[in-house]
């Protein structure tokens, strides 16, 4: 979904006039963009994660390349290296 197209969507759920229809439209628009959110957020992490091993760099590279805080890098390498050794260990 583009930004254009959640604009559109929020602009039609405003034009509803039944408080329950909008409501229940702006439930089910909330639910979709959260959940896109969430997987936009885990290829962003992969990637971040692919890159970090390709190119052998330092959080501090990372961090700069990905746009994130040096801590934020941390995370996201330990969080995949547990997940890495807990499917090892599973």
């Amino acid at each position: 979904m583009t930004i254009a197209a959640a604009d559109k969507a929020l602009a039609a759920i405003r034009a509803i006039t039944s408080p329950q229809e909008k409501l229940t439209a702006a439930g089910r628009l909330a639910e979709a963009l959260r959940t896109r959110s969430d997987e936009a957020a885990r290829i962003r992490h992969a990637e971040a994660v692919r890159i970090y091993d390709e190119e052998s760099l330092s959080l501090a590279q990372l961090a700069s390349r990905v746009g994130i805080s040096k801590a934020r890098a941390d995370q996201i390498i330990r969080a995949d290296r547990q997940k890495e050794q807990e499917a090892r260990n599973g």
